[in-house]
């Protein structure tokens, strides 16, 4: 039970801080509208996006007429678990054979 809630905190934590990037970019991209060229932070940040919504949102597995308007915090929360999940057997197999038996 206690792995269920490590891996569910991984998940809220990767959905909160995908949205917060998601926020940021937005308003980077919207402030330099007119000029032709993105600063660097703006580049970086769009960039930091495709790295959090992948694979889900990249690949658009999802249906987007099945989450219309707010229910497309479904597959980003699907998203957010595949991540969890992810950082989570990792980080098993590091400290697996980080220990070595003596």
């Amino acid at each position: 039970m206690k792995k269920f809630f490590i891996i569910l905190a991984i998940a809220v934590f990767h959905l909160v801080f995908t949205k917060f990037i998601s926020i940021i970019a937005l308003s980077v991209v919207t402030a330099h509208v007119h000029e032709s060229q993105l600063p660097f932070i703006g580049r970086s940040l769009m960039v930091m996006s495709k790295v959090l919504y992948f694979p889900i949102f990249t690949f658009a597995l999802y249906p987007r007429q099945f989450f219309p308007g707010n229910f497309i915090i479904i597959p980003l929360f699907i998203n957010s678990l595949l991540w969890a999940l992810l950082i989570y057997v990792l980080f098993v197999l590091v400290k697996r054979i980080s220990v070595q038996p003596e």
